[in-house]
Formats: structure tokens, sequence, C-alpha cells
């Protein structure tokens, strides 16, 4: 497996017979949607920080599919599912394998992905974040609100991964240095509820000092932090 930071909540994830996209809003390099293989593009929501419609540049490849959030405007044809939270949907391909997606709730706007795939469970959370903004800077958030919505979408993947017996390997997670020193709360709360293997930190404006951050508030637990340092990078590769 191989994971490429493009921006923002933009990565590319390479598995072997797979690539996934998710929220990609910039350029992708061409060595890393390689031919011959399914290709998955995936939009949480319809923000300009996680949807654009260069991802439709990508779709002369008859194994390119679409998957994006219904809040999203309606194109790409055959090729695009639009899907809600708490939805599932099955691809089952005799070169590359199944793939199954199952969409959560956020926080804000759209969905969230649990995707499984060639061994693989890979959670992308989109804008499903623990918002807890000071009151000075949005004095109208009702920060127990934020808290108790987060901490509820959590339990619910909790269940879900549970019941089916499955464990994160891969979890991109919003760290957004706006939140000031609240910017790692969701991360460490996912890290503490749901035990990814790898955690991708996202979100987080081209401010990469955060992720030092969360790295140092997870020190000790059973989890490895990806670091990245600028856009276009090979993060990860196993």
């Amino acid at each position: 497996m191989k994971i490429i930071y493009l921006h923002h909540s933009g990565f590319v994830v390479e598995l072997d017979k797979n690539t996934l996209v998710f929220d990609a809003i910039t350029y992708i390099q061409p060595q890393y949607l390689k031919k011959g293989r399914r290709k998955y593009f995936f939009a949480s929501h319809a923000h300009t920080d996680h949807f654009s419609q260069i991802i439709y540049n990508y779709g002369t490849d008859f194994d390119t599919r679409y998957i994006l959030s219904d809040d999203i405007t309606r194109r790409g044809g055959k090729k695009t599912t639009f899907i809600k939270p708490y939805e599932h949907l099955h691809y089952d391909d005799i070169k590359c394998g199944p793939v199954e997606i199952d969409t959560f709730g956020s926080t804000d706007q759209g969905v969230s992905f649990l995707v499984q795939a060639e061994g693989k469970v890979i959670f992308h959370a989109g804008d499903l974040n623990w918002w807890d903004w000071s009151p000075e800077a949005r004095p109208e958030i009702d920060r127990a609100a934020e808290e108790r919505d987060f901490k509820a979408e959590i339990a619910k993947i909790k269940e879900f991964l549970e019941t089916n017996h499955r464990k994160i390997n891969v979890a991109f997670v919003p760290v957004d240095s706006r939140l000031g020193r609240s910017a790692t709360k969701a991360a460490e709360y996912f890290v503490d509820e749901l035990h990814p293997q790898i955690l991708a930190p996202m979100h987080c404006w081209d401010e990469y000092s955060v992720i030092t951050d969360l790295q140092q508030a997870c020190y000790g637990k059973d989890v490895k932090i990806l670091t990245m340092s600028k856009r276009n990078e090979i993060i990860y590769a196993d």
C-alpha cells in the first residue's frame, strides 16, 4: 500500500490492484493514476476544499468510478454514484476484486467513507470533526452539541466495526489548526475509540506543525501518525 498526500484533505491510496482517491481538489500527477487499475474517486461533500470538478478530468479510463456525497451537483453519468450517510455500495471486479463502501455522517456536511478493499479497511472522515471552536472565534457555536454529535458518530462507526469484526488500517482525520489548542481533539478521540493502525492527519491548511502536536499527544499509543511537509509527496509505503 502506498499513500500520497495531495493537498488539504486529498489523498491517493494505491493498493495492489485498486487506486482510491479521496477529496482531490488539485492536479494529480500521472504516475499516481496508473492505467489498468480500477480507480475510485471519492468526494465527501460539496465544499470547495473537498470537491472540485477537476476529478472528472481523470474519467476517460473505463476503469474509473466516482462515489460522491449527494449534496454535490449531479453530473458524471453512469460512472458516478451519489450517496447519503449510512448507505452501502458493493463493487465486484474480476480483475481487481471486490470493493465495499459504507458511509457514515458528518458534523458539517456530506458523508464520511469506510472502504474495504484487498484486505484493507480505510476510513476518510471528510468534515467529520470535533469542531471545538473557541467562543471568541465562533460565539454562535454550541460547543456541547459539537462534542455530542462527534462522539455519537464515532460510536456508530465503532459499533459497525465491532459487529463486522473489522479494524481500521488507515484513517484520514481532520487536524485543523484554526481550532488552536483543540486542533488535535478529534484525532486523539478517534485513536482512543477506534484504534486505527495508521492515522494520516488532514485538513491542516498547509500548517504542518500541528501534526507534531498530534504525534506528541499520541505518544505511547499503538498508532502510527503519518507526517507530511509538502504537497504531492509519498507519505507511506509498505
